[in-house]
């Protein structure tokens, strides 16, 4: 069998897992908050691979002779090296609703789910049958800050006493998230910024866990709450669906040279028995 099959194969394999992300982003982009996500790729050699030998010695002398540092023979594929998440400002839009919040800025709002706290930029609020500040899928809006926004069995129990219950009532959410009910304070939204995005988790399609417990900066001078917006998805759909054409006739091509290289190994196979 030609080894170029192994090639063609790989390439087919990553394009496979890119049309599944660019699937995810369209399929979420009336999502608010949502923030799309972009795969990366990485070549490797089948030779980089093998263990250290006398053999291997020799290809990495010889590649320091060469212009490309590709001996002859190397077989080159391509692997999806991970994804990362892009955390462009998606577009704010009124929606006249008094619980519905947009995040401008790089801000997240502190939830508390059955997995611990989680932040997310997905400010479609109502309230609970308890009268409490829940997320589209019936999470707590948190209250107030700790210290450092970290992880832990320790902060998630402190997290059940800043859970926010409103009453009967206008309510009134200012820009720095201070609530107020009946012209009265009764708490703020804990809005959280980070120092580094990479540090986020993305965890679902609408929350994030911050893997680093010094992640969280103490101000969130950067960061403005309007009510009766909403955050809509970074995902630009006329881009995203020109690419996901891209990625669908790339994918053919690596199907049709999978196929090629079997009708290859076929024809020798044939050849080979009538000789």
């Amino acid at each position: 069998m030609d080894k170029g099959i192994f090639t063609a194969l790989s390439g087919g394999i990553a394009k496979g897992h890119e049309l599944e992300l660019v699937a995810n982003n369209l399929a979420n982009a009336n999502t608010p908050g949502f923030r799309r996500d972009v795969g990366t790729f990485n070549e490797y050699m089948t030779e980089l691979r093998r263990q250290d030998s006398v053999e291997g010695l020799q290809r990495e002398i010889t590649a320091e002779t060469l212009l490309d540092g590709r001996p002859a023979g190397d077989k080159s594929f391509v692997e999806m090296d991970g994804t990362y998440t892009s955390f462009k400002q998606g577009t704010v839009y009124r929606t006249g609703r008094s619980l519905d919040v947009a995040i401008e800025g790089k801000g997240f709002l502190e939830v508390l789910t059955p997995s611990g706290i989680r932040y997310t930029r997905q400010g479609n609020l109502s309230l609970g049958a308890d009268g409490t500040l829940v997320t589209a899928n019936g999470y707590p809006v948190l209250s107030g800050r700790r210290q450092k926004a970290g992880e832990g069995a320790f902060g998630d129990q402190e997290a059940q006493g800043r859970v926010i219950t409103l009453k009967e009532g206008d309510v009134r959410i200012a820009e720095d998230g201070s609530i107020y009910q009946n012209n009265a304070p009764i708490g703020s939204l804990s809005v959280v910024e980070f120092k580094e995005d990479q540090w986020l988790e993305k965890v679902g399609n609408a929350y994030f866990r911050n893997v680093h417990p010094d992640n969280a900066n103490d101000t969130t001078e950067n960061t403005r709450v309007h009510q009766s917006f909403l955050e809509g998805s970074n995902v630009n759909a006329v881009s995203e669906m020109t690419k996901l054409i891209e990625i669908t006739r790339a994918y053919e091509s690596h199907m049709q040279a999978i196929k090629t290289y079997q009708d290859m190994d076929k024809k020798s196979a044939n050849d080979i028995a009538k000789g």
